[in-house]
């Protein structure tokens, strides 16, 4: 990641930090032996929307509806991807008024009413199972990283640890953080590891796959 990022304040969502992992067999024992503790276990499903010509996601926007609530994530910076290196940093807001501004915005189109008005097609829908464990720094500023171990019903598995920050001055600091957690757990890889989205689209929708391949979007 470029340290020379423009400066920013405080923006209108959280910045999630985050680095996908393939989850062994042993992550388990080795989250509680760094003192992570359970925080849940729940079971969703997330479906998400595009338009016909598939601009949010070629423009690296991802609008989804988990249970009754929509969430949108998308680069914080104008112009910067999500995906730096092999982590991922994402605006995530979920006013829906917000939601709306933004894809008007990306779509080029007037504001309407409902983020239902869009008229979006669903391309991508799964139920994942998640146990999340929380995990504290080493600092005594009291941020804790979050560690996600997902399995999917289409047959995929992944993990991501996570620290959220407020700006983007946080953000090269979360990087190292995230890394660092994955070397102590031993899942730590040089390259991106694929998510649930990327992974259901390859297996499901492979054209919708290639065009963001192509756009370099994952």
């Amino acid at each position: 990641m470029n340290s020379e990022m423009a400066p920013s304040s405080h923006l209108s969502g959280s910045i999630e930090v985050e680095r996908k992992f393939v989850p062994g067999p042993e992550v388990e024992k080795s989250l509680y032996a760094l003192g992570a503790e359970l925080l849940k276990e729940i079971t969703f499903r997330d479906s998400y929307y595009d338009c016909p010509d598939l601009r949010l996601t070629l423009s690296d926007c991802w609008l989804r509806k988990r249970g009754d609530s929509w969430e949108l994530k998308y680069p914080p910076q104008p112009g910067a991807r999500g995906l730096i290196g092999a982590s991922t940093q994402y605006l995530e807001v979920t006013e829906e008024d917000k939601i709306i501004c933004k894809v008007s915005e990306v779509l080029g189109v007037p504001t309407p009413p409902s983020i239902e008005a869009f008229c979006l097609n669903e391309f991508a829908s799964f139920v994942t199972r998640r146990r999340s464990f929380q995990l504290p720094l080493e600092e005594s500023s009291g941020t804790m990283a979050v560690v996600d171990l997902d399995e999917a019903d289409f047959g995929f598995a992944v993990g991501e640890v996570e620290i959220i920050v407020q700006t983007q001055e946080e953000v090269q600091n979360a990087f190292q953080k995230v890394e660092e957690i994955c070397k102590k757990l031993g899942v730590f890889q040089e390259s991106a590891v694929q998510g649930k989205v990327s992974t259901f689209l390859q297996l499901n929708r492979v054209e919708h796959y290639k065009q963001l391949i192509e756009a370099h979007i994952i």
